[in-house]
């Protein structure tokens, strides 16, 4: 008899439990269910990572664009002979890197204007040397090759014909007609052995020859009368060209004697 109230007592203990279990359940998918309804009524925004990547996938491949937006946007975009020496071409011709003629170099860019403005404009456009074609910048039209090789040579003192889009410059068009006149006293009176054992300083950087290597100018060939012009400018402290800053340390000391020797000598090589 004990036992089976005992096994009674057992079987409302268990069905108590499984009672209270199932209520707990209940209450929690009730619970679950009422916060599904309500965030389904009131969608939460999406964050600003998710709604770039949502106006990624739904961004159009491309798009149809009129021939007239097309210019307008290109005249816009427009940039000066200026910038884009600046952008495509300064890196090289600034520095003199990978052997290309810096801005400024004037005898550099006299002997190649000496081939022709159209030789050195179609060397820019096709490439020459380590310099790839248009400099890189494949999207410069040949205008803009022409516009930037012009500001390249003006900068660097070549006179360009503007009636001619960027010839040289006759004589006649690039200064009145003048008398020839007479070698400068400096050069007259130089003494072109004396300037030979005084270039010996300068051959370290312009070569024994004045052939130029690397960033430093070629001299050879250059007249008297230009090499003293110069070499005054440098001693007076006159910016000339982008080697300025090395050249008029070394021309401070000269005298008017020690020039006239150099540039006789400079003459002859």
């Amino acid at each position: 008899m004990a036992q089976q109230q005992d096994e009674d007592y057992m079987s409302k203990l268990l069905l108590g439990l499984s009672v209270a279990v199932m209520l707990v359940a209940v209450v929690f998918l009730a619970t679950r269910l009422l916060n599904v309804i309500e965030r389904a009524g009131t969608p939460d925004e999406p964050s600003a990572v998710a709604q770039s990547m949502i106006e990624d996938r739904i961004r159009p491949i491309g798009r149809v664009v009129s021939s007239a937006a097309m210019d307008t946007a290109n005249d816009g975009a427009q940039r000066s002979a200026s910038d884009i020496y600046g952008a495509v071409c300064a890196a090289c011709h600034d520095t003199g890197a990978t052997g290309a003629p810096r801005k400024g170099d004037e005898p550099a860019w006299a002997e190649r204007i000496g081939k022709g403005f159209d030789a050195v404009l179609a060397n820019a456009i096709n490439g020459i040397g380590a310099m790839p074609a248009r400099g890189g910048d494949t999207s410069l039209s040949d205008d803009d090759m022409r516009q930037v090789v012009a500001f390249l040579l003006t900068e660097s003192g070549v006179v360009l014909d503007s009636a001619d889009s960027g010839a040289p410059a006759s004589e006649a068009q690039a200064a009145p007609a003048a008398p020839v006149e007479a070698p400068s006293s400096a050069s007259a009176a130089g003494d072109a052995s004396a300037g030979q054992a005084k270039f010996a300083s300068c051959a370290a950087c312009h070569g024994a020859q004045g052939q130029g290597q690397g960033i430093f100018p070629k001299l050879a060939g250059t007249p008297a009368d230009r090499i003293a012009e110069l070499l005054k400018k440098y001693r007076a402290g006159e910016q000339v060209g982008p080697q300025s800053a090395l050249m008029a340390p070394n021309a401070s000391g000269l005298s008017d004697e020690d020039i006239a020797d150099l540039a006789a000598y400079v003459e002859t090589l």
